[in-house]
């Protein structure tokens, strides 16, 4: 079932974090893949083979096939301008050109199985969404990381086994949203720290167990009995609880300290800056002015979006948003923490010296109750005028985002990177003046695009490279003019590309959304 290179470093990987290998990869693939979203799979309409893919947005009823599978230069004919009166004529005569595309393996990559959207990798296996790693299995949005198991949202990540949303992490069992740390276990919103178990919200910790620092020689005795204590369930139940399976039984009242209790000063945030230039985008893409004001598009705009779940403090009752991915959305709501409040605990809320003494896996629950907080936000670099965004890094003008790192200009939309005017993206790098486009790199004036690499003024397109002009092609390359995947006369195609467009606007006019999408055309 699984390559032995991965098998092997499964064992290699739970030597250096547990002391000892407790059994066989296909032991722990089920508790492995329980906080991970799951490769879809589906059967090729080609040959029947199973294709994976890593999105669920797909229709149901739409035709995969594998990358292998792509005949990237076949010839069409072009459709005939006479028979094509609107997007659904166009739709019925380009179905036997409409495939999606799965098993996309690209670039140095060698024994990647049941995975998809992965490029430059080795022995990977039930992975998404993923590049330049080594050693996985069970995972998704990683980059860079090796012997990585169960984990989901990582990057520069190494020997992690079930952790979520980590950069630049080492040996670490059940992180959660951390940077810079190596050898913790059961923590949660840790930075620049090492050796701690059971600790929350602590930066440059050090020999730390429930928020107490303890003498080395002291916390590795403690460290330990826990681990020997967890390896006797690991073993004999084949899981163990995450994180917050166990802050969900935590016992007792939820207390906090007065202090963390004020709500913070929001900064004033210039809207009119964000609707401007999403009136540019628009006008740029539909050759006309917008109707509505950006948020009565946001069904349009979100539909196939990771955002965020809008939550209330602990402390304050303030504001907190849930990301929807990475995990975030599997935090207990009952003790989420804004990003001020939650620095400011760390260092408040600890265990007593006796309560860490007589700690204990089994009843851990019952012990770390009073300091098991949750922070859902990263702020980093420099950030303005964003207004209810979570998770940002050198971010300006956004709104209603996740994942925003070194952009601008960008509304509801998940991870745009070094990107600006993105409106209803997700996973978009390097691009600018698009709306609803996915998982696409370089885009340049695009609308429904996914899947696709350095192509300019396209729209609905799937798994293309270096197209310009180009609406509804699917599985091909170093296009102009071309409609499913057919060039036409330059004429021709803006005769056509005009009335699509007017089509579009017609329907944002009267109900703020589209009936068309990339995912639903096939």
């Amino acid at each position: 079932m699984f390559d032995p290179a991965l098998s092997k470093a499964w064992k290699d990987a739970c030597r250096v974090l547990f002391g000892q290998e407790i059994g066989e990869l296909s032991d722990y693939s089920d508790w492995l893949a329980e906080m991970v979203d799951a490769p879809i799979v589906k059967k090729s309409s080609i040959s029947g083979k199973e294709v994976i893919h890593s999105r669920a947005d797909y229709s149901e009823s739409a035709r995969s096939i594998s990358l292998e599978e792509i005949d990237i230069g076949k010839k069409f004919e072009p459709l005939n301008i006479n028979e094509i009166k609107d997007i659904d004529s166009i739709i019925e005569a380009i179905q036997d050109r409409i495939f999606y595309t799965g098993n996309i393996i690209l670039g140095n990559s060698k024994e990647v199985q049941k995975s998809s959207n992965i490029n430059d990798s080795f022995y990977v296996y039930n992975t998404t969404l993923s590049g330049n790693s080594k050693y996985m299995a069970f995972c998704t949005l990683a980059r860079l990381d090796s012997y990585g198991f169960g984990g989901n949202a990582f990057s520069q990540c190494d020997f992690c086994i079930k952790c979520h949303e980590l950069t630049r992490v080492k040996r670490s069992f059940e992180l959660w949203m951390s940077q810079d740390c190596s050898d913790c276990y059961y923590s949660h919103g840790l930075k620049n720290s090492s050796n701690c178990f059971f600790c929350f919200n602590l930066d440059n910790a050090r020999y730390t167990i429930g928020n107490l620092q303890l003498p080395p020689d002291k916390y590795t005795e403690l460290k330990t009995k826990l681990v020997s204590e967890m390896l006797d369930e690991l073993k004999r139940e084949k899981r163990v609880p995450s994180l917050t399976e166990i802050v969900q039984d935590c016992e007792g009242k939820i207390l906090l300290p007065p202090s963390t209790s004020k709500v913070a000063v929001k900064q004033p945030v210039d809207q009119k800056k964000i609707d401007g230039e999403f009136v540019k985008t628009f006008e740029i893409l539909f050759k006309k002015r917008p109707s509505k004001n950006i948020d009565e598009y946001a069904p349009w705009l979100s539909r196939h979006v990771r955002g965020f779940e809008r939550c209330k403090s602990a402390a304050s009752g303030s504001d907190v948003f849930l990301a929807r991915y990475g995990n975030y959305c599997d935090l207990p709501k009952n003790r989420l923490l804004t990003l001020d409040e939650a620095k400011g605990i760390g260092q408040t809320l600890k265990l007593t010296a006796e309560e860490v003494n007589g700690i204990s896996f089994k009843n851990i629950g019952k012990t770390i109750g009073k300091i098991a907080f949750f922070n859902t936000d990263i702020q980093d670099g420099q950030n303005a005028n964003n207004f209810e965004c979570t998770i940002t890094i050198d971010a300006f003008n956004c709104h209603r985002s996740v994942c925003s790192v070194y952009s601008k200009f960008c509304a509801y939309s998940f991870w745009p990177r070094s990107s600006q005017h993105i409106f209803g993206g997700d996973t978009v790098f390097d691009s600018a003046f698009c709306i609803n486009s996915y998982n696409s790199v370089n885009l340049q004036r695009c609308v429904e695009m996914d899947g696709c690499n350095s192509c300019s003024d396209s729209y609905f397109c799937h798994n293309c490279e270096n197209l310009q002009n180009s609406m509804f092609c699917f599985n091909t390359k170093n296009k102009r003019y071309a409609i499913g995947n057919a060039e036409l006369e330059r004429e021709n195609y803006t005769k056509i590309k005009e009335g699509i467009l007017e089509q579009i606007c017609q329907e944002l006019e009267k109900s703020g959304k589209s009936k068309y999408d990339i995912f639903s055309l096939g």
